[in-house]
């Protein structure tokens, strides 16, 4: 009977095991004292006992645990020989803890299993009695390990050892303690959780390098925990273009940005991730500006160069290109039009892996120097305005110059001596200078048109005397003037052809003594 009864309690104590196994036997471990008082059944003839004990449980599943206790107290028989009895019972359990409150802090405690209870000391009778044991007990917990118990127990003896006794015997006990976990907390089992960590967490590569990051795990409570045991660890980059990756955390920079590691990996099935910040500086570049100066004459065009290139010489693109003063000169993908006399700059600008340069180089236009034809004596006689042969060489180059530089603009001025009266001569002025209009434009032919538009005339009669010789105008008909004085006032006779610049029109005033001492021939011109 006594090894039926064994067996029969150890399997119900240990019930939950092999579940248990699967599903990390021992999260929980508690240990724990109290102190009890037992009613021994009358029929075992002893003294109710008073006494104190200890426990420890282990956690099974969720709630399901085992946990075996001992205690020790000392009684007295109560028929003779009345010899003193030490009372030390042994249980071992399977319990079921149920929590009734959301934060699990108070809970039920049933509990079943095996006892043996030992009569140190009993002179008539077996000294140890088998049976089964109940328990049924109310937990509570605080907000750590610590927590406190009270629970009632039954002790049920199917076959007392008393000579004289036959049947069972029940021994009731009431004990109240303390318990502390171990492992995981009093209301709880500890949740398992762990956390993955990538250093450095953020870093700087420049292009074409690459940098071993290091992994590391650890449990919650900061116990390292060996990479190997990471299972499925893989690394990713958020931008492949910018940095790679392998699954040992080695980053390789690939081009001027910033992308996001990351590594994952799963222990006990749950999965964490860590992740780092990985910039990839620009590379170093520079905008170069050839020549650094240039000048040119109005009307024609310098060209500049322009480039971008970084540190591997990699060519960055267009570039934007202005003028300080677009209308001393205009600048299109490095062509710089002279477009009046001055200087200024000419600015290239680049903007590149996030910072901008600039280059600048200085411009002068140069003024066309004028140039003046004067129509003299060869050109018109006395009185007249019908141009001369030697003066139809002259506009031939004029003409020439004109068909060769289709920006020539010119100013035909006409002019007379002094004799005369101011009205007749200022006749006689536009006379002569639409004389020479009409001349240019037949010898033009088929240029003609686009020629004119770019001759203004104007008259100034005797305003503009550039030869004062001869005798001053006595006021007689122009017949009677001598031919002395005819000769001596030949240079005033005359129609002037002037290169205009800067846009001007038809000059109103005679032209100044720096004007004329400027010029040159129309044939010069390039």
């Amino acid at each position: 009977m006594t090894k039926r009864l064994i067996g029969l309690s150890l399997l119900t104590a240990m019930a939950a095991v092999p579940t248990a196994q699967a599903q990390s036997l021992g999260e929980r471990i508690e240990v724990g004292v109290f102190g009890q008082y037992t009613k021994i059944d009358d029929k075992l003839r002893i003294d109710n006992v008073a006494g104190i004990g200890a426990r420890a449980g282990l956690s099974v599943y969720k709630w399901l645990g085992v946990e075996g206790d001992i205690q020790v107290g000392s009684t007295k028989a109560n028929r003779a020989p009345n010899e003193d009895i030490t009372y030390r019972p042994f249980r071992g359990l399977a319990t079921l803890t149920v929590p009734f409150v959301p934060s699990k802090k108070a809970a039920l405690v049933l509990g079943a299993g095996y006892v043996n209870s030992v009569y140190s000391g009993r002179s008539t009778a077996n000294e140890y009695e088998e049976g089964f044991s109940a328990l049924v007990g109310l937990k509570l917990c605080g907000s750590g390990k610590w927590g406190a118990r009270l629970d009632g127990i039954m002790d049920n003896n199917p076959s007392p050892n008393e000579q004289n006794l036959e049947g069972t015997s029940r021994n009731f006990g009431v004990r109240a303690g303390v318990t502390y976990a171990l492992r995981g907390g009093c209301a709880s089992v500890e949740q398992f959780d762990w956390a993955l960590k990538i250093d450095p967490a953020t870093a700087t590569i420049n292009r074409g390098s690459n940098r071993q990051f290091a992994l590391s795990a650890a449990d919650m409570k900061s116990r390292p925990i060996e990479m190997r045991k990471v299972m499925n660890l893989t690394c990713s980059s958020s931008d492949a273009s910018v940095a790679t990756v392998d699954n040992t955390a080695k980053v390789t920079a690939v081009k001027n940005g910033t992308a996001t590691i990351t590594c994952k990996g799963i222990v006990k099935k749950i999965e964490r991730s860590a992740s780092s910040t990985v910039t990839v500086p620009a590379p170093a570049w520079t905008l170069t500006l050839t020549p650094t100066s240039g000048s040119a004459d109005v009307g024609k065009t310098l060209s500049f160069s322009s480039k971008a290139t970084d540190a591997d010489n990699v060519d960055l693109g267009t570039i934007t290109w202005s003028s300080a003063n677009a209308s001393i000169a205009s600048v299109s993908n490095g062509t710089v039009t002279c477009n009046a006399a001055g200087s200024t700059t000419i600015t290239v600008t680049k903007t590149a892996y996030g910072t901008t340069q600039t280059q600048s180089a200085m411009v002068t236009c140069k003024a066309l120097p004028a140039a003046r034809v004067a129509l003299d004596e060869t050109l018109f006689n006395f009185d007249k305005a019908v141009v001369l042969k030697s003066g139809m060489d002259t506009l031939k180059v004029v003409l020439d110059a004109m068909k060769r530089i289709p920006s020539l603009r010119i100013s035909v001025e006409g002019h007379t001596d002094w004799y005369g009266d101011e009205g007749y001569n200022n006749n006689l002025a536009k006379t002569r200078a639409a004389a020479v209009m009409a001349t240019l434009l037949k010898m033009a032919g088929p240029d003609a048109a686009s020629i004119k538009d770019r001759i203004v005339s104007s008259s100034f009669g005797e305003q503009c005397i550039i030869a004062p010789n001869g005798d001053a105008d006595p006021g007689p008909p122009r017949p009677r003037v001598s031919a002395a004085n005819k000769a001596a006032q030949a240079p005033n006779r005359r129609v002037e052809i002037w290169q205009l610049l800067d846009g001007k029109g038809a000059p109103t005033a005679c032209r100044s003594a720096d004007e004329r001492a400027g010029h040159v021939p129309f044939g010069d011109l390039k």
